[in-house]
C-alpha cells in the first residue's frame, strides 16, 4: 500500500502557475517542469525521473532559485567528484550575486557559500558527526546545517549502486524533515515505493514525476556501406529484420575479405609485394573502418561524435589511429589558447606526465579521450574543449555518461561489453547503462534528432542479445544498506538516530515490511488450503511407510537391499487398496504445503527480528574492545569512527597498538597504503625496510584475529587483508624515480597514480584526526607537510572548473 504523503503526477497534464514565481524564465517550461515548480513553492519533497536531456536540471535550479529567495542556503549533492567540479561551474555562473562552495574529498572552497555542492558522502559525513565528540574534526568542521533549506541530490538512482548506494540512503534518513528535497534520477523502476518510503519517513508530501520524454528524439542504427540500418527509432521500437540484414552484410563482408586474403597470399607466392596487397590489408582493419566511419560522420555534419569504448587503453589507441585533423587551423589556434590559458599554472604538475603530450598532440586536430586513467586536470581540460565544440571525436569510457552536461550530435559504441568486478568477467551493458550513454546524444536546441550507431570492433553481439539490451525493463530499485562495522560505529557515535531508529527508517527495512506482508498472506492461502485436504491418520501413517521404504532402496544394497525389497513388495500387496495414486498426489501436496508454511514461518521470524542478525557485529566490536558492554564506543571506537578511505578496525587497533611511533614519515605512508581496498585479485609481492615489514606482518595477525573471532560469533565475511599493491610505487617514488617511470614500471595509468595518492593524503588526514582526538603530538608532527615530495605534483587537489 503506498503512503497518503505520496502523489503519483501525471506529466501529460497541463498545469497554469498562477502563484509568484521564484525565477521567471524567458521561455515556456514543459509540463513535468511545471508541475515540479508548483511543488516547490509550496515547499513540498520532489522525486523527478526522466531521461537524459529531459530537461530535469531545471528543477534542481528552481529549488536553489526558491531557497535563496527565502534567504536560505543549499546543498546540492553528486555522487562523484568531476560531476561535483562540473555543477560548481554551472552555479557559480548562474548564481552570480550568491555565494557558491564546494566539498569534495580533495577539495574544499568556501564552505560557508550560499550554495554548496559536495558528494553526498561528504553530506552523510557531515550529519553523522554533528554533535558528537568529532564533530570540530576533518573536513565537515567547518560545514554546518545552520539555515539549510533543501538538499538537491543529483544522479539519485545511485541508491541503487551496490557499493555506494547506502550513503544516499543513510543521509536521507538522516536529514531534518524540515529540509526540503529534490531528487533528480534516470528512469527508475519501483519509483513509486521509493517515493512513498520517503512520504512517510518525512511524514511529509512527496510529488514523483516520472517522464519518458526527450526534447530531443534519439535513434539507433548500424552501417552498412553509406547507409544506415535503423535498429531502434524514437518510440523505442526495435527492428530486428534490420540487425539480422546488417548480419548478413558483415558475412558477405567476411567472405569477401576470405577471397582477397587468398589472392594476397597467391600473389605472394608469385613474389608480388605490391599496392594492391597493402591496400586490401588495410581496407580490412577496423582501423580502416573507424576512419571511414569518422569521414562519413564529417562529410554528413554528425559530428561532433562521442565514441564510447570501454576500456581505458581502447580509447587512447583508437584515438591515436585517427589519419587527420578534423579541425581547421582557426579552431586549432583557439584549442592552444585555452589550453594555454587554463593549464599555464599547472604546467610542471601537467608536463611530468606523458599523457599531457600525448593528448595535446591529439587535441590540436580536435581529436581527444576522456576516462578514469586521465590526470584530473586534463580530463577537464577535454570537458573544456568538448563543450566548446573544439572536439569533434571523443573517445570515452562509461565514466562520461555519469552526470556531466556534455550532449554530442552523435554516439557510436564500439562495443557493449564491460568488465564486471563481481563476476570477473565481461558482461552485456545493462539497459539502465546503455540508455545512459546512448542519451548523450542530440543537443536541445541545436539538434533534431540524436544519433546512435553500433560499430563494433569485433564480433557483433546477438540479435536476441542486443535486443534485450536496448528494450528490455528497468533496473528495480533496491536498497543497498549495509549493516557492517562502520554502521553501528558511525550510529552509536551519532547524536542523531540510535541505530534501532535508523534501520528502522530505512527503505531497507520498508522492503522487509512488504515482503513481511506479501508472505504472511501466502502462509494464510497455504494454510486455509491445508484445512481442506481430508486424511485419516492410517492413510498418512501409508504414505509415510511407502515413503520410507522408498527412502532405504535407495540407500541399501546388496542383501540389506534384497530384504526391504522384499519386505516393501509385501506391504504393497496387504495395503494397494489404501494406497491409489489420487492418495498419493493428496499425500505429496499435504506434504509440500506444511513445508511451504514451515519456511514461511522460518523467514518471519527472520524479518520480525532482523535486528538480532546485528548482535554479533556488536558482540565483535565489543570483543576487540571498540564499543563497552552498554553499547557505547571505547576511544578506539571513536577513533574508528575518524576513518572513511581504509580499513577503519585495522587503522584505530595499528594507532592502539603504538605501531606508528617507530616509524618516519615514509613508512607510515607505505603501512597507510595497505588499508585501501585493491582490485588485484592477488596479493603482491613487495620490497620494504624490516620496520615497515614488522608492522605489516603484525596487521597481518590482526586481521587473523578478526577473522577467527567472527567465525566465533558465525559472522559471513569477506577476508581480511592488507593491499601491497602500491608499497614498491612507494618505495620507487620516494627513492627519486620518476612518475613516468614508476607509471611505465608497473603499469599504472597516470589518473590512477593521482587517485592513490589523492586518497592517500585523505587517508593521512584521517589519522591526523585520530592524533588530534589523543593529543598525540609526536604522530602529528609526522605527519606534516606530507605533500611536500616532488612526485605529489602530479597530485595536486584542484579543479580548472574553480577558476573558471
Amino acid at each position: 500500500m503506498l503512503s497518503s504523503y505520496l502523489n503519483i503526477v501525471d506529466p501529460n497534464l497541463d498545469i497554469v502557475l498562477d502563484e509568484p514565481l521564484a525565477y521567471n524564465y524567458s521561455f515556456p517550461l514543459d509540463k513535468f517542469q511545471k508541475h515540479a515548480v508548483k511543488a516547490i513553492n509550496r515547499d513540498e519533497n520532489v522525486l523527478v525521473t526522466a531521461k537524459t536531456g529531459s530537461g530535469k536540471t531545471l528543477v534542481g535550479e528552481y529549488q536553489i532559485y526558491h531557497s535563496l529567495k527565502k534567504g536560505k542556503r543549499i546543498f546540492y549533492t553528486t555522487p562523484i567528484k568531476s560531476l561535483s567540479n562540473q555543477k560548481f561551474y554551472d552555479l557559480k555562473h548562474m548564481f552570480k550575486d550568491n555565494s557558491v562552495g564546494i566539498l569534495t574529498g580533495d577539495i574544499k572552497f568556501n564552505p560557508n557559500a550560499d550554495i554548496i555542492v559536495m558528494t553526498t558522502e561528504i553530506l552523510r559525513n557531515l550529519i553523522y558527526k554533528k554533535g558528537s565528540v568529532t564533530e570540530s574534526l576533518g573536513l565537515t568542521a567547518s560545514l554546518s546545517l545552520e539555515s539549510l533549506d533543501a538538499v538537491i541530490f543529483d544522479e539519485c538512482h545511485y541508491i541503487n549502486n551496490k557499493e555506494r548506494g547506502a550513503v544516499w540512503e543513510e543521509t536521507m534518513i538522516l536529514l531534518p524533515k524540515e529540509v526540503n528535497l529534490v531528487l533528480l534520477s534516470a528512469t527508475i523502476d519501483s519509483a513509486d515505493l521509493f517515493a512513498s518510503w520517503l512520504g512517510e519517513l518525512k511524514q511529509k508530501t512527496i510529488h514523483l514525476i516520472s517522464t519518458t520524454y526527450r526534447i530531443v528524439p534519439l535513434e539507433h542504427y548500424v552501417f552498412k556501406k553509406d547507409e544506415y540500418e535503423k535498429l531502434l527509432d524514437a518510440k523505442e521500437v526495435f527492428y530486428p529484420d534490420a540487425y539480422n540484414r546488417w548480419l548478413l552484410y558483415l558475412k558477405d563482408q567476411e567472405k569477401g575479405q576470405k577471397t582477397h586474403k587468398q589472392l594476397v597470399k597467391n600473389r605472394r607466392l608469385g613474389g608480388y609485394e605490391d599496392p594492391v596487397v597493402a591496400k586490401g590489408e588495410q581496407q580490412h582493419s577496423f582501423t580502416h573502418t573507424l576512419n571511414k566511419t569518422i569521414q562519413h560522420l564529417y562529410d554528413k555534419d554528425l559530428l561532433p561524435a562521442l565514441f564510447f569504448v570501454l576500456s581505458r587503453k581502447g580509447c587512447e589507441s583508437y584515438a591515436s589511429k585517427v589519419s587527420g585533423a578534423l579541425i581547421d587551423t582557426s579552431d586549432a589556434a583557439k584549442v592552444k589558447h585555452i589550453i594555454e590559458f587554463h593549464l599555464h599554472r599547472y604546467k610542471e604538475n601537467v608536463q611530468i606526465s606523458q599523457q599531457y603530450f600525448t593528448l595535446i598532440s591529439l587535441l590540436e586536430k580536435g581529436i581527444g579521450f576522456h576516462h578514469s586513467g586521465l590526470l584530473p586536470l586534463l580530463k577537464e581540460i577535454v570537458e573544456i574543449l568538448f563543450s566548446k565544440g573544439l572536439i569533434k571525436v571523443l573517445f570515452a569510457t562509461e565514466t562520461f555518461a555519469v552526470g556531466l552536461n556534455m550532449p554530442t550530435r552523435t554516439v557510436v559504441f564500439t562495443g557493449l561489453r564491460k568488465y564486471d568486478d563481481s563476476s570477473d568477467s565481461m558482461r552485456l551493458l545493462s539497459t539502465d547503462e546503455y540508455i545512459q550513454m546512448a542519451g548523450r546524444a542530440g543537443r536541445r536546441g541545436k539538434d533534431t534528432k540524436g544519433y546512435v550507431f553500433y560499430l563494433p570492433d569485433r564480433q557483433p553481439e546477438l540479435l536476441e542479445d542486443i535486443k534485450k539490451m536496448m528494450t528490455g525493463s528497468k533496473t528495480k530499485l533496491q536498497s543497498r544498506m549495509k549493516f557492517n562495522y562502520d554502521f553501528i560505529l558511525k550510529t552509536t557515535q551519532s547524536q542523531n538516530l540510535s541505530w534501532v531508529e535508523l534501520v528502522e527508517k530505512s527503505y531497507y527495512y520498508a522492503q522487509i515490511q512488504r515482503t513481511v506482508n506479501s508472505i504472511s498472506i501466502e502462509k494464510t492461502h497455504f494454510e486455509k488450503e491445508l484445512l481442506s485436504i481430508s486424511l485419516s491418520e492410517e492413510q498418512k501413517e501409508s504414505c509415510e511407510k511407502e515413503i520410507f521404504y522408498k527412502e532405504q532402496l535407495k540407500i541399501t544394497t546388496n542383501a540389506a537391499r534384497r530384504k526391504i525389497q522384499g519386505e516393501y513388495e509385501s506391504w504393497r500387496s496387504k495395503n494397494s487398496d489404501k494406497f491409489m495414486d489420487p492418495l498419493r498426489k493428496i499425500y505429496n501436496r499435504f506434504i509440500e504445503l506444511h513445508k511451504f508454511i514451515q519456511d514461511i514461518n522460518e523467514d518471519l521470524k527472520y524479518y520480525n527480528n532482523f535486528q538480532i542478525t546485528l548482535d554479533p557485529y556488536f558482540r565483535v566490536l565489543q570483543e576487540l574492545d571498540f564499543m563497552k558492554e552498554d553499547k557505547t564506543l571505547t576511544q578506539k571506537g571513536i577513533n574508528a569512527t575518524e576513518v572513511n578511505e581504509g580499513n577503519a578496525l585495522l587503522m584505530a587497533e595499528l594507532y592502539e597498538e603504538k605501531v606508528f611511533e617507530s616509524l618516519n614519515q615514509q613508512d607510515i605512508l607505505k603501512v597507510l597504503s595497505s588499508f585501501m581496498e585493491s582490485d588485484e585479485k592477488e596479493s603482491k609481492s613487495f620490497e620494504t625496510n624490516d620496520s615497515v615489514k614488522r608492522v605489516l606482518e603484525y596487521g597481518e595477525k590482526i586481521c587473523k584475529m578478526i577473522e577467527k573471532i567472527e567465525r566465533k560469533y558465525n559472522i559471513s565475511y569477506d577476508e581480511w587483508k592488507l593491499n601491497y599493491e602500491y608499497i614498491n610505487v612507494l618505495e620507487d617514488l620516494f627513492s627519486g624515480s620518476s612518475v613516468g617511470t614508476v607509471c611505465e614500471t608497473y603499469g599504472i595509468m597516470e589518473g590512477n597514480l593521482t587517485r592513490f595518492l589523492l586518497k592517500l593524503l585523505n587517508i593521512v588526514d584521517e589519522l591526523k584526526n585520530i592524533g588530534i582526538l589523543n593529543k598525540d603530538v609526536l604522530l602529528l608532527e609526522k605527519l606534516e607537510d606530507v605533500q611536500s615530495y616532488d612526485f605529489y605534483k602530479i597530485a595536486i587537489p584542484e579543479s580548472l572548473y574553480l577558476h573558471i
